[in-house]
């Protein structure tokens, strides 16, 4: 895949074009990309067109906390089998842009879009003016096909959707499936309903940095992610997941927090106890896929304590999986 961002200079011809935030690259826009995609057979290449920074928080002046860093959106973008991904430039011009102009200038005039493929409530142009509809009315003139993918529903745990807790948790309800809820989600720990609307899992990579090295102390070698302050995470706690090197999957048991038992960190991190694995991957990219949300972060009173429970929350992670997934996933 082709990675572009960060500039207006781009030049491609014969193209299929989704547009969005792809914030989650969740169900929803895979339907995007999934029609982008369906074009190459007409010798179309697919394009994932997204901006270098979220136009909703620049014009609010705020920072973004995202479901996906731009690293993770590149690698699972890869794996959708989109051909480029572009993350053009919000600059001042770029946000005060017509919808017009943005369409004949951008879409047409750099990325020689043939197909042009945006969700139902996809707004853009200055002032939010253009939508599906201005697509489509402008498609025959400039000679490019329109498509408005529908949202996609999901059935959610009626407590969630309205935060009652007094609402019994089998009663459901159907939403469209969006970020937001999808942060939601996330931030109160409700792995499974977060993956659920992703279509799948949702995903930490980083770079595996040094640690205090206690779990290598205590027998029980762990991986530290440290993924910044722009990216979205659980609530501190151990949470059952699999940790993905060299493309092989290994089932594994995350703590993400501060480390209360030998240090309280300054910042949160990711650290994972990896089933099976004994190498050195320190320096290493790694990708920590989280499943389920097993119990909060606690402090221990000594070092045994703590492997002993490292070794139970293996034992229930490992049946976590054996359960409730499939091989691979």
């Amino acid at each position: 895949m082709i990675f572009i961002s960060g500039t207006k200079e781009i030049w491609l011809e014969n193209t299929a074009v989704a547009i969005g935030k792809f914030d989650g690259l969740h169900r929803g826009h895979q339907s995007l990309i999934q029609k982008i995609n369906s074009y190459k057979s007409h010798h179309m290449t697919s394009v994932v067109l997204t901006f270098n920074y979220n136009p909703a928080c620049r014009l609010k002046g705020q920072n973004p906390v995202l479901i996906y860093t731009s690293l993770e959106r590149r690698i699972i973008a890869s794996r959708l089998g989109v051909d480029v991904l572009i993350e053009y430039p919000f600059t001042d011009e770029t946000a005060h842009m017509e919808a017009k102009d943005f369409i004949q200038e951008v879409l047409i005039g750099r990325l020689g879009a043939r197909h042009i493929v945006v969700g139902e409530d996809f707004h853009f142009g200055r002032e939010r003016r253009g939508d599906g509809a201005l697509l489509t009315g402008m498609s025959l003139p400039l000679g490019y096909s329109a498509h408005i993918c529908p949202k996609i529903h999901t059935e959610l745990p009626k407590s969630f959707l309205s935060d009652d807790p007094a609402i019994p948790a089998d009663v459901k309800d159907e939403a469209d499936i969006s970020a937001t809820l999808i942060r939601k989600a996330i931030s109160r720990g409700e792995i499974e309903i977060a993956n659920d609307m992703l279509g799948i899992p949702y995903t930490i990579i980083g770079e595996v940095v040094h640690g205090r090295e206690i779990g290598r102390t205590i027998g029980m070698p762990t991986a530290n992610l440290e993924p910044g302050p722009t990216k979205l995470l659980p609530p501190n706690g151990v949470y059952a997941s699999a940790a993905v090197i060299d493309r092989r999957v290994y089932p594994a048991v995350t703590n993400v927090g501060r480390n209360p038992t030998v240090a309280q960190n300054q910042n949160r991190r990711v650290e994972t106890y990896i089933h099976g694995f004994s190498g050195n991957i320190y320096g290493r990219q790694i990708e920590v896929r989280l499943y389920h949300f097993a119990r909060p972060e606690r402090k221990f009173e000594n070092l045994d304590a703590l492997k002993a429970q490292m070794h139970r929350d293996m034992e229930n992670s490992l049946a976590y999986m054996e359960k409730n997934l499939r091989d691979g996933q």
